[in-house]
């Protein structure tokens, strides 16, 4: 049960209730819709990176796995499983996320991209061996679009976990990724 109630759309601004109603219905959405004028942004930051990203999305997905993996955020790996398996990605590669690197069943750039997570996650700055690694692989844009997800899920997986934030009881619709973007844009 989560620390604090999920709002009723009276518990938040009628902005935050209107962008909430187009989303997925997901817990994390609801309860991050409590947080004010920074609900929208944050919508906006996600759909970015899942939806117009440069990256790669089964690397995008391996590295939230690692990072919910790493913050024992289960809601979190619960999740980015599913999406990873939505991608068409094998139950090997998924598990290969929480598993011990380098892992032969990831390709070089995937593996240096989970060091990268865990050296972010562990230490704040990365090493620049871990930095160069995955830097050779992506170039400047796309590393720096990395650190954002990494970050972003590190701040992700803090909510959900201080929030005691519960998987959803009941079935969960396919194609999230693409509401969310209908969501966000809905609210623009």
């Amino acid at each position: 049960m989560p620390r604090i109630p999920y709002p009723d759309t009276g518990d938040i601004t009628p902005e935050n209730a209107a962008l909430l109603a187009d989303l997925p219905d997901l817990n994390v959405f609801k309860m991050m819709a409590r947080s004010g004028t920074a609900f929208a942004p944050f919508m906006a930051l996600v759909n970015a990176y899942l939806n117009d990203g440069s990256l790669d999305p089964e690397l995008r997905e391996l590295v939230i796995l690692r990072v919910g993996h790493s913050r024992s955020a289960q809601y979190e790996v619960w999740h980015h499983e599913r999406v990873a398996r939505e991608l068409g990605m094998t139950e090997d590669r998924i598990m290969a996320a929480g598993a011990p690197l380098p892992s032969p069943l990831l390709t070089d750039i995937e593996n240096a991209a989970l060091a990268f997570a865990d050296d972010v996650v562990e230490n704040t700055r990365a090493t620049d061996t871990t930095f160069n690694a995955v830097h050779a692989h992506l170039g400047d844009n796309k590393t720096t679009e990395l650190l954002v997800v990494i970050g972003v899920y590190q701040m992700v997986c803090s909510f959900l976990e201080t929030m005691d934030i519960e998987i959803e009881s009941g079935p969960v619709p396919e194609g999230r990724l693409e509401k969310i973007a209908s969501g966000v844009s809905n609210a623009s």
